[in-house]
């Protein structure tokens, strides 16, 4: 048998394989976890980058409303 027709076979063989499954539930929370500095963290943080301090809360805010966590 030639070695392009070995390599069809494996391939079409993968494909069948592959298409029986099923893909897992999509949810607009993948990817997102809550952040959830040390207290001496988060008064670093207010004192030296107040910016990125509020946009901690509002990423967890976010989240929040989206029923990511509670």
């Amino acid at each position: 048998m030639p070695q392009f027709l070995r390599w069809m076979m494996l391939g079409c063989a993968l494909l069948s394989v592959a298409a029986c499954q099923t893909p897992a539930p999509v949810s607009e929370c993948d990817g997102w976890a809550k952040l959830k500095p040390s207290a001496d963290t988060r008064r670093e943080i207010i004192a030296k980058d107040r910016p990125f301090a509020e946009q901690v809360a509002s990423h967890n805010q976010f989240g929040a409303k989206r029923g990511c966590w509670k």
